[in-house]
């Protein structure tokens, strides 16, 4: 009578997979929200300090966060080691919260990232292509103060410059919090930003599965980037006075750009068998020869699992 081989090393990747596909299910079932500034007479650095980050504590249940200018290192460890940090955008009208399938994004992006993640932290440290965020936008309405004057509510009106305003000022203080961390703490490793997640923005709005996601940069991605095309690349001038660059495209390639920051994950075709989806995985042109290795790894992971 065959069974479960528990001793087997495959049998430990195959829970190790598990429990990180399983690990960020959860984050993307309640990702974290950034609410509206606290301080709209401010703007600025200030102005997003006084944002709230607020997320469910991923092992206790229990709501976490704080003012962006008061986070600790533990409020923050799910930010590191991504490859960008994804916006979904709102202004606080009802039913929006909703409006992106967050457990598909998980999934589609999960597919493209696996077979070309990292060699150095593979599943480790929580490294993926990317953390979901709900962003509250700013309401630059007028308005009416008490003492009868009018104002604005800040100077930036787009939001690309929004969002962009404020992941600037987020990396900063993740930057912080990481040099922060006492050395017989834990391995400084584990709160490390890539340096794509200082550089990109991405953008999933409702619609994404066949629009496609918006690809944003403040500057020039052709030198830095594989696989853009200058004509691609749309120029956003309007919102600041630097400008964004901007590509929209499938999840799927955005997330291949994004990993040829790291020369060692760009092209070609990859396949890699994944315990979790218990199929084979493939980034790129599809061939015959993924057909024969899903074929082997099928019989494979039989053959392994099992006594």
């Amino acid at each position: 009578m065959s069974g479960v081989d528990y001793d087997s090393p495959y049998f430990f990747r195959a829970c190790d997979e598990d429990f990180h596909y399983e690990t960020l299910r959860k984050i993307f079932a309640l990702p974290p929200r950034v609410s509206s500034p606290t301080q709209s007479s401010s703007s600025g650095r200030e102005e997003h300090l006084s944002r709230v980050l607020s997320f469910r504590g991923y092992h206790s249940n229990q709501p976490a966060g704080g003012y962006l200018s008061k986070l600790k290192p533990d409020h923050t460890k799910i930010f590191y080691w991504k490859d960008c940090v994804v916006y979904g955008l709102h202004s606080g009208l009802t039913g929006q919260l909703g409006s992106v399938d967050t457990r598909r994004l998980l999934e589609r992006g999960y597919r493209a990232w696996f077979p070309r993640r990292s060699a150095d932290r593979d599943i480790d440290d929580g490294s993926f292509w990317g953390i979901f965020v709900w962003f509250r936008l700013r309401d630059n309405k007028m308005e009416e103060d008490k003492s009868g004057s009018i104002t604005a509510k800040g100077e930036e009106t787009g939001e690309l410059a929004q969002a962009w305003s404020f992941h600037e000022t987020f990396c900063e203080q993740l930057k912080r919090l990481a040099a922060d961390i006492e050395e017989s703490r834990e391995s400084k490793a584990g709160w490390e930003l890539r340096k794509s997640s200082t550089e990109v923005v991405m953008i999933v709005e409702p619609g994404w599965q066949g629009n496609g996601v918006r690809l944003t940069w403040k500057k020039d991605p052709t030198m830095q980037y594989v696989g853009l095309a200058p004509e691609e690349l749309r120029r956003v001038e309007q919102e600041s006075q630097d400008g964004f660059w901007e590509l929209r495209c499938p999840l799927e390639r955005a997330i291949r750009i994004v990993a040829s920051r790291d020369p060692e994950r760009r092209g070609g075709v990859r396949a890699e068998w994944n315990h979790h989806f218990l199929e084979m995985l493939v980034d790129g042109d599809d061939g015959s020869e993924v057909s024969e290795l899903v074929e082997y790894y099928q019989s494979f992971h039989k053959a392994c699992i099992c006594v």
